[in-house]
């Protein structure tokens, strides 16, 4: 995220050039001070332009300084300087604001979500749709989507060509070559046994020879010296090379990591510690990568509910396996396949359903759009009581009790923020949701003529109980769910 954070803050230089040039030096806390200072300093004379763009800066620096209560706090503040000015705003800023957010938390599928309504638009400016394409690539490539996240890299860049914006054309080919190195990585046949591995290999393009990616590194590390920012993780995919190439472990690695560390960049050093450990396991050097793991794996229960879950257990695998422990290794492997799986499930239908021109069709944008709005209507602290119950809706064990407790709330105060916001209890809104995810395959997979049950389908979205689904889906849509999947939607009096 270090090369998408300076090119995310370049866009917004008009809002705070002094917050713009400490961020690139890498000096992010003192930014937020300057920018803060200054954003207070605009909401008594500034223009709603200004006040947006360092609103923006502020809310993704603060995501990669791991302080990502606070990046909510202020880009939900910019949502009323959006609303100021026009429905476009809100759709451009409130959804790249969103993904960025998601990005954050590693879920890939919702960032892909909040980007696609963006892209789609054909009216959104030049350089708010090359950082979408941006962002898009990153959320690609971590599931795997390697290829389609180039696509998204070469249109960015085609972009910023004719839009003559060729400080930003830098980053992003930055951008570039940072994906080439991580798709190197994860083609190594040391990793041929991650869940991810076949998309990797499958669904990438052919990467350079390591020697001429290493020189354009190099290269863009000597053009960008005032950015350290992104010279550090320049540097950082040159040492992942040397580790690919099979130069051992180089102490430099450590210097790196210590780099972000020293400046409390806690979103970007966990990135950056899985990225070492990887390539250091594909160099086959387990003891150096269980060093660049650091902090990020402590008990098992505090590993399974990290972000990175699925490769925190891949490589606790690979360790244990070295230290001889075949029974933690195993255990540890089925721990990264039930984690890759809920990724798949969650975060992957959100990459298969983009087309090769990267635009959603208009019903999912929409839908996502409503999603994202009926959460922003929540108070903060309930918002995440929302996410959790629409990524863990395919759960049939998901209870109010389970997202009270997720939510550090009461299970009386939940359901009275739910009721006042949303117009429905926290129980009703899981049976919504629910209804309308089996509605919707139903819809889809009867529309091709495929072949399914009703009841496989209604499982896979948490409802296991045949007179359950009847009751709640007749209640809904006033049809059987047999009736949604073979078209025979049932008349109302009123069309009779």
């Amino acid at each position: 995220m270090q090369i998408s954070l300076a090119l995310s803050v370049v866009r917004c230089r008009a809002g705070c050039p002094a917050s713009t040039d400490l961020i690139l030096r890498g000096q992010l806390s003192e930014a937020v001070k300057v920018g803060t200072q200054r954003l207070n300093r605009l909401q008594i004379s500034g223009g709603a332009m200004e006040r947006a763009l360092l609103g923006q800066m502020l809310g993704r620096t603060l995501i990669a300084l791991g302080r990502e209560q606070e990046a909510q706090e202020i880009l939900q503040e910019m949502r009323k300087v959006y609303d100021t000015v026009s429905k476009q705003w809100v759709r451009w800023f409130a959804s790249l604001d969103q993904g960025w957010t998601f990005l954050g938390q590693n879920r890939a599928g919702r960032a892909i979500e909040c980007f696609r309504s963006v892209i789609d638009d054909p009216d959104v400016p030049a350089d708010i749709a090359i950082e979408t394409l941006n962002c898009m690539a990153d959320a690609l490539h971590s599931l795997g989507e390697s290829r389609r996240g180039m696509i998204c890299i070469e249109a960015a860049l085609e972009r910023c060509y004719r839009a003559g914006l060729s400080e930003i054309a830098e980053l992003v080919d930055c951008h570039r070559l940072e994906l080439l190195v991580m798709q190197a990585a994860r083609q190594s046949n040391e990793l041929s046994d991650h869940v991810l591995a076949t998309s990797y290999r499958e669904r990438a393009d052919s990467v350079p020879d390591p020697s001429s990616l290493r020189r354009e590194l190099v290269e863009r590390e000597q053009s960008l010296e005032c950015a350290e920012l992104v010279t550090q993780r320049l540097h950082h995919l040159q040492l992942m090379l040397t580790c690919l190439a099979g130069g051992g472990t180089s102490p430099k690695f450590t210097e790196v990591l210590a780099w972000l560390k020293e400046r409390r960049l806690a979103g970007l050093e966990s990135n950056a510690r899985i990225d070492s450990a990887m390539a250091l396991l594909a160099a086959n050097s387990p003891r150096a990568a269980s060093e660049a793991l650091g902090t990020l794996v402590h008990t098992e229960a505090q590993t399974r509910q990290s972000r990175y879950a699925m490769d925190l257990h891949y490589c606790m695998s690979k360790l244990y396996q070295v230290q001889g422990q075949m029974n933690d290794s195993i255990r540890a492997y089925k721990q990264h396949v039930e984690q890759a799986v809920y990724v798949i499930r969650r975060d992957y239908s959100q990459a298969a359903t983009l087309s090769s021109s990267l635009s959603p069709s208009p019903a999912s944008s929409e839908t996502a759009e409503t999603a994202d709005a009926a959460r922003l209507r929540l108070p903060l602290k309930y918002r995440c009581a929302y996410q959790f119950i629409v990524e863990n809706i395919t759960d049939n064990a998901l209870s109010v009790k389970h997202v009270a407790a997720h939510a550090g709330v009461t299970e009386r105060s939940l359901q009275l923020a739910f009721r006042a916001h949303l117009g429905m209890t926290p129980a009703e809104f899981i049976r919504k949701r629910r209804m309308e995810c089996i509605r919707g395959e139903l819809q889809s997979t009867g529309s091709i003529g495929a072949k399914v049950s009703v009841l496989d389908v209604a499982a896979r979205w948490g409802v296991r109980n045949r007179s359950t689904l009847a009751q709640n889906y007749r209640q809904i849509y006033a049809e059987t769910p047999f009736e949604t999947l073979h078209g025979k939607t049932r008349m109302t009096g009123s069309e009779k």
